[in-house]
């Protein structure tokens, strides 16, 4: 991927690392002092080229940016309640998850997402200005059809930090040109009325996709499409349908108090309900898809590329009696994430660059897999804990889940072992819970008795030992444990061994899609369902489910469960983007805080209660030991202090 491998060769090293120091302390302080080289950005195509690139260098941070699923201690995949870490590395510094988790939040301690991502605005905002200023286009540099693009692309991802923001913070400031560096307080702005806000964006969004193609080249994928506008224009309208902001703000008071937003007064959000708010993101959303699957040539992704590696289907262990089709659903959806764009993978609409994922699997992956020929031990972290609230959400075989299911076992025998034949290897601890479920289920879930990966010690799989200490359970003298008892296998290289000589083959580093045409169908699903839409709600629940291998959803189902179909959508987004940093919104748009992520809502099995439990000990569900819990005020995220203190125009967010 050229984008975000082009700066040394575009000659802009020490130019680009000038740009991106800006100060963090004030989300206005977006000039960077060296003009002269700022000017010298524009001097040949190169130059040019490159300072475009620069301003998405904002969006792929693992610390300060959105993606949705970077770094392994990142808060918006580790405080939801479908992937834990451990405590130990929750509570590490530098504002991470215990923050969140523990409710401790404030606006000193919070990590400054705000002014981060202005200072990618500012970027996008100076390139336009420079493009005015120094006039490449006159001057022969860049063409005509680049001149228009570059705007384009510039403006989309202005908009797109604009939508970020939105997302985390609620109400936002919008720039729509760089301030003066002499510029008084009195005319920095304040926040805007979260509805003009989103109408902003969306107009900002129509107006950069006329000019900016629907595709990119493979080499180019993560610049801005028309493709990309369209789906953050339709996330952006979903946002503003859904209940936080529709009506059901958890703040009564919230408001500037003296800066006022055109229509709008000093209020910030919308008090009552309104149906047509949906009514307009379900138009939009409809927009996206046909857009995508059409002139963006978008489609899920349903390919079997670990085909390719010759994978024996045998290979793969499911416990129970399941079809090879089943299998290669199983598969397909391991390598959903590393299968790329040249591979058939046509599902990313947003994708950014390779990288990060790195540390998510060796966090995930068991620690003790094998003993290498150096006499060490090969061990990964077993961190990225899926928790039992997740295990449960997931489907089962006949397409329920599995409270609701009239034929899957009975819960109080959930935990009991479900009889199957040991193969000297410990199958027999597997647990009925973890048997007849869906494809998603066993293409991401590690539990005991069951396989890690097909080929990770040395070309065998993994069988995972959650009660021996000098395997994968429990030791106390490691902080390395699982704190659920299940472990995560979403980001592992499907195909990947590691060698006795800790030679790593088969490894490849994936492109990260941070939208996909999934998330379209599921935003197309739960807008129908607010609607009363039923039928259309399950015709997109079942595209999603039928790629997946799962069973389809019907409305005589929905009747059986005793879920309404919003309940439905809502269990297929937890499931389809498990782990992939959706929860994390998805909930506080939802406005289901307390429901989820209040004070001992988050189970695991009895991990940690003890060395080398016995099954029965192990297989409890139980409250994890963690004093998390949850305040109204984590719907938004506090903007930190010196960004309020330097502007009289901006409010802080309720409760911070």
């Amino acid at each position: 991927m050229k984008l975000f491998k082009s700066y040394k060769k575009l000659g802009l090293t020490a130019l680009m690392a000038g740009m991106l120091s800006f100060s963090s302390c004030n989300y206005l302080d977006i000039v960077p002092p060296e003009q002269v080289q700022v000017n010298d950005a524009m001097e040949n195509h190169q130059n040019a080229l490159g300072f475009l690139y620069s301003c998405y260098a904002f969006s792929k941070n693992d610390n300060v940016g959105e993606l949705p699923y970077g770094n392994y201690l990142y808060d918006i995949n580790t405080t939801a309640d479908d992937i834990l870490n451990p405590h130990a590395w929750a509570a590490d510094g530098n504002g991470g998850p215990a923050l969140i988790l523990l409710n401790t939040l404030s606006a000193q301690n919070a990590r400054d997402y705000w002014g981060h991502n202005y200072n990618g605005i500012g970027q996008c905002l100076l390139f336009l200005e420079k493009l005015d200023e120094c006039d490449p286009l006159g001057r022969g540099i860049i063409t005509a059809e680049e001149d228009r693009e570059w705007r384009a692309e510039a403006k989309a991802l202005s908009a797109y930090y604009h939508f970020v923001i939105l997302r985390r913070y609620g109400p936002i400031a919008i720039l729509e040109e760089r301030l003066p560096l002499d510029a008084p307080q009195s005319i920095f702005p304040g926040r805007y009325h979260f509805d003009y806000c989103v109408d902003w964006i969306c107009q900002q969004l129509d107006e950069a996709a006329k000019d900016l193609p629907a595709i990119r080249d493979v080499a180019y994928m993560g610049r801005m499409t028309s493709t990309i506008c369209k789906a953050v224009k339709a996330q952006a309208l979903l946002l503003a349908a859904s209940p936080l902001w529709n009506g059901s703000f958890p703040y009564t008071t919230f408001k500037n108090d003296t800066w006022e937003t055109p229509g709008y007064g000093t209020e910030l959000v919308s008090r009552k309900y309104d149906e047509s708010k949906w009514t307009r993101a379900l138009a939009a959303v409809e927009e996206a898809i046909t857009w995508a699957e059409g002139q963006g040539q978008r489609s899920l992704y349903t390919n079997n590329e670990y085909r390719d590696a010759n994978i024996n289907l045998n290979d793969l262990y499911i416990p129970g009696n399941v079809s090879d089709k089943f299998k290669e659903d199983v598969l397909r959806m391991r390598y959903l994430h590393y299968a790329c764009e040249n591979e058939g993978n046509r599902e990313g609409i947003m994708v950014t660059n390779p990288g990060g994922l790195t540390t998510q699997w060796f966090a995930s992956f068991p620690r003790n897999i094998m003993q290498l020929n150096s006499g060490t031990v090969l061990s990964g972290f077993s961190g990225f804990n899926p928790t039992l609230n997740a295990v449960q959400r997931f489907l089962t075989a006949d397409g329920y889940m599995p409270e609701n299911d009239p034929n899957f076992i009975d819960e109080s025998q959930w935990y009991e072992s479900a009889g199957m034949p040991d193969n000297g290897v410990g199958r027999s601890r597997i647990i009925n819970l973890c048997v007849n479920r869906e494809p998603r289920f066993y293409a991401w879930i590690g539990f005991d008795g069951g396989d890690y990966s097909m080929r990770i010690a040395n070309g065998e799989p993994k069988t995972l030992n959650m009660l021996d200490k000098t395997m994968q359970g429990y030791n106390s003298a490691t902080r390395d444990n699982s704190a659920t008892g299940f472990l995560c296998q979403k980001f592992m290289p499907p195909v990947m061994q590691i060698s006795k000589d800790n030679a790593y083959v088969g490894y490849v580093s994936p492109s990260r899609m941070v939208i996909r045409l999934a998330e379209l169908y599921l935003a197309r699903a739960e807008c129908n369902a607010a609607l009363g839409n039923t039928e259309a709600a399950i015709r997109d629940i079942n595209v999603i489910r039928n790629r997946a291998g799962a069973t389809p959803l019907t409305s005589a189902m929905v009747n059986a469960s005793g879920m309404n179909i919003m309940e439905w959508v809502k269990t297929e987004w937890n499931n389809e983007f498990f782990a992939e940093g959706k929860r994390f919104f998805n909930v506080r748009r939802w406005v289901e805080g307390e429901k989820y992520f209040g004070l001992g809502k988050r189970l695991g099995l009895n991990a940690l209660s003890k060395e080398n439990p016995t099954f029965e000990e192990f297989n409890k569900p139980t409250t994890l030991p963690y004093t998390y819990t949850w305040g109204n005020k984590l719907y938004l995220y506090p903007i930190q202090y010196g960004d309020v203190y330097a502007n009289p125009q901006l409010v802080q967010n309720p409760g911070f």
